[in-house]
């Protein structure tokens, strides 16, 4: 990854002025590096993203990564207003941390555990679009609004046929008692 980033880097020329640039190319630059998730090694990648109105906590989640050498190829800090008036809107205001982070370092579903609480803690929520291993406890933290969701889901689909495998992991499944 080390060696690639330097690539990258060097690759980009020193100085721009007047250019336009195609908008694939400037919200998706690694689509234009063939297999580039390669680079995460066989056990692949996952990405990992929350947002929380205290950057402390997202300074501190940067430094327990940094601390516990949890490598990511890609990182996006940007700042949020409010989100939609959906009960499981994701943005809200404050900043919001996406990484892409490869499978197995030692530690790092505690790691991502640890940092999932403060975030908690903290009124913030981990993005379920790209969720792989949130504990199920911290969703109705995180989406208070939840309820609102599960109640029209029970609704219009009181047999609970529309299921998904996010819905199953996290206990969101009618059929589950939810």
């Amino acid at each position: 990854m080390a060696a690639f980033n330097e690539l990258w880097f060097r690759h980009a020329p020193e100085h721009r002025v007047g250019e336009l640039l195609p908008l694939a190319g400037f919200f998706h630059p690694l689509d234009g590096v063939a297999e580039w998730n390669l680079l995460y090694g066989d056990r692949g990648f996952l990405q990992y993203q929350f947002v929380v109105a205290d950057d402390a906590v997202v300074a501190r989640a940067i430094d327990l990564l940094a601390s516990h050498r949890v490598p990511s190829f890609l990182a996006v800090l940007k700042r949020f207003g409010p989100g939609s008036p959906g009960p499981l809107s994701f943005p809200a205001p404050g900043w919001t941390l996406a990484l892409d982070v490869p499978v197995g370092p030692p530690g790092l579903g505690p790691l991502l555990d640890r940092i999932d609480g403060m975030v908690a803690e903290a009124g913030g929520r981990v993005y379920l679009a790209k969720d792989a291993r949130l504990r199920p406890e911290l969703v109705p933290v995180m989406y208070p609004r939840l309820d609102e969701l599960l109640a029209v889901r029970r609704r219009v689909d009181p047999s609970g046929v529309l299921r998904s495998d996010l819905s199953r992991r996290l206990g969101l499944d009618p059929k589950e008692g939810s």
